[in-house]
């Protein structure tokens, strides 16, 4: 499995690494036209690493990039039509350009490398005038930035949609944690550079304190926690008998199933006043006949068809970040997707009280 995972991640990687540095190369051929500029530069392959092997890592954003490149360069050319003895123009080319990513918050390693292309080159070639930041470094970091951006975005994309699947516990992680305040004030306060975003480390933090919670409690699953007898729905009900089960048994949602007893939605409240406030009423009285009108429709126009769900053998630890971010029930199915129980808030609560105890 561990090997199937590395060549996955491998594989994932070619392709908008090899797509990037061929746009990269195409662009600089198509525009390059200075002789006394390099064709590329060297160092747009160590960003293109940083970009995409690291994509959390600050130095990839777009700012670090752009400014982490630009910026090194500008003074690579400045002090080389100030300085001739080269040892102490690389010195210094080294020293002022780490000392401009800091003061503007643009560190971006690969900078230095670019900043260094005119003081190594002015022994064998005329000076690089200010045309050396626009060919070819602009050249170089523009698509790198472009095709970075829209990798990250791909990436953020495959996780919230994996998410919004059900199958994952993770839900609600993406939402700031009671700590993420207090770990901003501590990042702040230490004087050195952390090469990971705080977010990133956010979810790192959350997810340690989850499976802390695992190893503690290995044989505490849903199926343990879980409420057994439960009230369902079927697709065909319709929303007067949904409304009245739920006003009996002072539920606030209730799973759905088919014939096999398989989970295929869930039916709240919510889903059925949401479509109601889609409507602007000039009265109560067309609101009430409004709403009366759509009690004789189905429950499967309304309900949730895509809900969050966790297996029987899925430790309850895990249920922690989505029923304390505003979800009560989660559903809770077999390996045939068959319903078994919901956990709910006050299950949780029983378990952390547990846990105390």
């Amino acid at each position: 499995m561990f090997i199937k995972n590395e060549i996955r991640q491998i594989l994932s990687l070619i392709l908008p690494v090899l797509l990037t540095a061929s746009i990269v190369s195409y662009l600089a051929t198509l525009m390059h036209h200075l002789p006394t500029t390099p064709l590329m530069i060297a160092s747009i392959g160590a960003s293109i690493t940083i970009v995409f092997v690291v994509p959390s890592s600050p130095m990839g954003r777009t700012w670090p990039v752009l400014a982490g490149h630009l910026l090194p360069a500008l003074v690579g050319v400045c002090l080389t039509s100030l300085i001739d003895d080269a040892t102490i123009l690389c010195l210094t080319t080294i020293t002022l350009s780490i000392i401009t990513m800091v003061i503007f918050k643009c560190v971006h390693p690969p900078g230095v490398a670019t900043a260094l292309v005119p003081a190594i080159s002015q022994s064998t070639q005329p000076a690089m005038g200010l045309s050396f930041l626009l060919d070819p470094v602009l050249f170089n970091i523009i698509p790198l930035i472009i095709c970075g951006y829209f990798y990250r975005w791909y990436l953020n994309h495959r996780a919230s949609k994996k998410e919004s699947s059900g199958s994952t516990s993770t839900l609600a992680h993406n939402k700031s944690s009671i700590f993420f305040s207090e770990l901003h004030e501590t990042i702040a306060t230490r004087n050195e550079w952390l090469d990971i975003d705080e977010r990133t480390l956010d979810d790192i933090f959350k997810q340690t304190h989850l499976l802390a919670l695992e190893h503690r409690h290995q044989k505490l699953t849903c199926e343990h926690v879980m409420t057994s007898r439960l009230i369902t729905l079927q697709p065909n009900d319709t929303i007067h008998k949904a409304l009245e089960l739920l006003q009996q048994n002072q539920y606030t949602a209730l799973p759905v199933v088919d014939d096999e007893h398989e989970l295929v939605g869930i039916f709240s409240l919510v889903d059925f006043l949401r479509s109601v406030e889609n409507r602007k009423f000039d009265s109560f009285i067309a609101l009430y006949l409004h709403a009366k009108k759509k009690a004789k429709k189905e429950v499967s126009q309304f309900m949730n068809a895509a809900p969050v769900f966790m297996r029987t053998d899925t430790h309850i630890a895990r249920t922690i970040p989505l029923l304390t971010s505003g979800y009560h029930h989660i559903p809770i199915v077999d390996n045939r997707n068959r319903l078994k129980g919901m956990v709910t808030q006050s299950d949780l609560i029983e378990f952390l009280y547990n846990i105390k105890a």
